[in-house]
């Protein structure tokens, strides 16, 4: 899933507000960067979950992670 660039900044100001996570970036898909996860979330609390829901955002639990999209 591509997001825009806005909608990327977005997810990050709402994660950057908080201390307790831990994040990558353009992770592989399939180890392979022709497909990446742009932001994948590996350890939150449940406001940052609950912020980015608000914000419009989905999350899909991944093998790698838990992926954060826009719909």
């Amino acid at each position: 899933m591509n997001m825009q660039e806005s909608d990327f900044r977005h997810a990050l100001e709402i994660i950057t507000r908080n201390n307790r996570i831990t994040v990558s970036f353009n992770t592989p898909i399939a180890d392979n960067y022709s497909q990446v996860y742009p932001l994948l979330i590996h350890e939150s609390n449940a406001s940052v979950l609950k912020q980015l829901h608000e914000a419009g955002f989905s999350m899909s639990m991944t093998k790698k992670g838990l992926e954060v999209s826009k719909y």
